[in-house]
């Protein structure tokens, strides 16, 4: 990897809203580390900690650290169905809904330390993980999440110049999504207020602070995150019949991406509504049938000028029986109709912003290769 450098973490270190120093480096990024703390003003060695920001009980050694972000960040199920997630969702990374958006729409933010559910709604919730302590500190980002660039790049500024191999490095995108997701739901205080009241950020923190911190991950496009991170909000129940659909290896089960409710309860509940419409109006459609079939036609009177009441009540349930077979066929007509047209229409939108992405990807591939040239 000649002419490659390291970049400095994406935000400076006087905006860090960790600042626990790392008492040992066991990472090809050593260097890294020692130069951040060189030129620290605070070089106490008290204030030095021998594990993660945030977790005591995970040492520093590199595959340990390396172990513990691919556990809490990352997601291969989702990266297994990136190909077809855009049947799932909209793919726009920015699509998040801020935290007041999401009690406006009736949602209750749920607390969850499973990454795979991050940003996952289902009906009146929401999942979101909360913030990992050690994607605050400084020194966190510059030792085991460094940044490689083209040593030619002007707008960067260089940091290190030992060469590490991209194998023996967690892919920093991940965390670059994971903390782009941070900027888009905490944009406005009553986010931050409301974060912290979800246990999602540490209740010390403050308005201010945050606000410094996290502006250097607005800027970051969908070029720079990890693939998960092309999407935004995924809805759980879409994220099922993906699941169903095409049985990607990582998941748990064949049927469900996330089983919502652990008791069966619930699913015969949803079950008998349903049941219980088809029911009824398949017996009312076979009752009006037998009204039908137990009036005689001569006996209707249709033809005559002057009908008695007995007829004339004949009359009124046959045509009575007719309206409830039209109407049942109709709402039935309209049960199948209306959902069927509404998924084909999200296919094809689905479909066209697709391959609109596609179309935007290779422009943007070209123009950096003719750029390069």
């Amino acid at each position: 990897m000649a002419g490659s450098r390291f970049l400095p973490p994406p935000f400076p270190r006087s905006c860090a809203l960790s600042n626990q120093r790392l008492a040992s480096v066991h990472t090809p990024g050593q260097a890294i580390s020692k130069q951040a703390s060189s030129t620290s003003a605070d070089s106490n060695s008290d204030n030095k900690i021998n594990c993660i920001p945030g977790e005591p009980g995970v040492g520093l050694l590199q595959s340990t650290v390396y172990d513990f972000l691919g556990s809490e960040l990352g997601t291969p199920l989702l990266d297994e169905l990136y190909t077809h997630l855009w049947l799932v969702a909209r793919k726009f990374g920015k699509s998040v809904d801020p935290l007041n958006r999401q009690r406006v729409k009736i949602r209750e933010i749920i607390a969850t330390e499973d990454v795979h559910l991050h940003l996952v709604w289902h009906h009146n919730r929401i999942y979101v993980k909360p913030m990992p302590l050690c994607l605050l500190n400084y020194d966190f980002w510059a030792t085991y999440l460094p940044s490689l660039a083209d040593e030619k790049s002007p707008s960067q500024e260089v940091t290190a110049l030992q060469q590490i191999p991209s194998t023996l490095v967690f892919d920093r995108k991940v965390a670059l999504g994971f903390m782009r997701s941070y900027a888009l739901l905490v944009r406005h205080r009553v986010d931050f207020v409301l974060a912290r009241d979800s246990h999602l950020l540490p209740a010390e923190l403050d308005w201010a602070k945050w606000s410094e911190f996290i502006v250097h991950f607005r800027r970051i496009e969908d070029r720079d995150v990890a693939k998960r991170y092309h999407y935004g909000q995924l809805r759980l129940s879409r994220l099922n019949w993906a699941v169903r659909l095409f049985r990607p290896s990582c998941a748990t089960t064949t049927w469900f991406y996330e089983i919502p409710h652990s008791s069966t309860g619930w699913y015969l509940k949803q079950a008998i509504t349903p049941l219980l419409f088809g029911f009824a109006s398949l017996s009312m459609v076979l009752s009006s049938m037998q009204v039908l079939l137990a009036v005689p036609d001569e006996g209707l009177g249709l033809h005559r000028v002057h009908v008695s009441s007995l007829v004339a009540m004949r009359q009124a349930f046959w045509i009575f029986s007719i309206i409830i077979l039209l109407v049942s066929g109709v709402i039935w007509a309209l049960l199948f109709v209306i959902p069927s047209v509404a998924i084909i229409w999200q296919l094809i939108w689905g479909f066209k912003n697709r391959a609109d992405s596609s179309a935007e990807g290779s422009i943007q591939l070209k123009k950096e290769g003719s750029s390069n040239v």
